[in-house]
């Protein structure tokens, strides 16, 4: 090879070289820039989150301990007579994760009052 190849193939390489970096660069500032977005939008959710907890620890703080019972003895009394969870839903306006929950508790009260009741039996 002569010198003047050599000398065209090192350019060749820097020139390759340079664009490649150019490239990387382009690359990085994207990313950083959808990082950016990403962590805006993040912060809109937990502003959202937490303006929802607020409210939802207001609500919580609004109702009485007496109000909630009652709530949840109209549930079991509904359950018991035959309704549909869904039918508790729309009747008491409360969320079908709570009533679930209630009937949960229920049931499981239920069953250790049952429990106890063939303990003290033997």
């Amino acid at each position: 090879m002569t010198a003047e190849q050599l000398q065209f193939l090192f350019s060749l390489f820097s020139f390759v070289g340079v664009v490649g970096i150019l490239f990387y660069i382009i690359l990085e500032r994207a990313k950083s820039e959808e990082k950016t977005l990403k962590i805006e939008e993040l912060e809109e959710e937990l502003v959202t989150l937490k303006d929802y907890v607020y409210k939802f620890e207001e609500r919580l703080d609004e109702k009485d301990d007496s109000e909630v019972e009652n709530i949840k003895e109209k549930i079991i009394a509904l359950y018991e007579e035959g309704a549909d969870i869904m039918l508790i839903e729309n009747a008491l306006n409360v969320p079908k994760a709570k009533i679930e929950m209630v009937l949960k508790f229920h049931n499981i009260n239920k069953s250790d009052n049952w429990r106890e009741s063939i303990n003290n039996d033997l």
